[in-house]
């Protein structure tokens, strides 16, 4: 699976550029340079007024595609520079947490994986009911609840800023006091409008895993609730 996802990559990161030649050579021969030839035809040569139209295709390809790129990406930005960086004020050792919304994979993937006795959440098909997740042997077991018995909590919320920009949050809290434990997020921009044009160079993320304190970070986003609730 993660080689198809490189290739897939690798493949977008090819092509989205190469679409732009197509698009540059019907600018350029049935828009620009005819108007620059009707328009300097007196003054410059049909090289020189060739040579201008095609610079002035490339500008405009280049205008249109910073148009769509650069204000989503100032967002971007400035949402990174808000939340990029995880905080963590507090831990605390607990056997199990109350999460706002989980699957029941997902629950049995703390469980399992990272050694929580217990999960409670709300049931993710019926409104109202409350489900606590335990392990049995191997088998993940599923227990109707009336109130959680959690003292934390994990809120996971997803905000979409623009169809190319959102933000993931994660909050680990007290549930008595609502207080919070700690806060990270993951912010995520495609590109803008225009994005299929820059390929996979058009999306990008923070924290960035590219660089060690990015990738750190965002290692603490993945497993926020983990790295918080020490898990027995």
């Amino acid at each position: 699976m993660g080689d198809w996802l490189i290739g897939i990559g690798v493949l977008l990161a090819i092509v989205g550029p190469l679409l732009l030649i197509p698009i540059a050579w019907l600018l350029y021969r049935f828009a620009v340079r005819p108007l620059v030839a009707r328009i300097a035809a007196p003054w410059l040569s049909s090289e020189s007024a060739r040579g201008l139209a095609l610079g002035i295709t490339v500008g405009l390809l280049a205008a249109a595609i910073a148009a769509s790129y650069f204000p989503g990406k100032q967002q971007f930005d400035n949402l990174c520079a808000q939340h990029g960086q995880p905080q963590i004020g507090r831990r605390v050792y607990v056997d199990g947490f109350y999460a706002d919304k989980l699957f029941a994979y997902e629950a049995a993937g703390y469980i399992r994986d990272r050694g929580f006795a217990f999960i409670e959440a709300p049931d993710p098909y019926k409104q109202g009911v409350l489900l606590r997740y335990t392990l049995d042997g191997s088998e993940i077991l599923t227990d109707t609840i009336e109130a959680p018995s959690s003292l934390y909590g994990l809120r996971q919320t997803v905000s979409v800023i623009s169809s190319d920009l959102y933000i993931s949050e994660k909050t680990v809290y007290e549930i008595a006091t609502l207080s919070e434990l700690a806060r990270a997020a993951e912010v995520v921009y495609n590109g803008g409008p225009l994005s299929l044009f820059l390929g996979s160079y058009a999306m990008t993320s923070c924290p960035d895993i590219r660089t060690s304190q990015g990738s750190a970070d965002f290692d603490k986003f993945y497993n926020l609730e983990s790295l918080v609730l020490h898990s027995r």
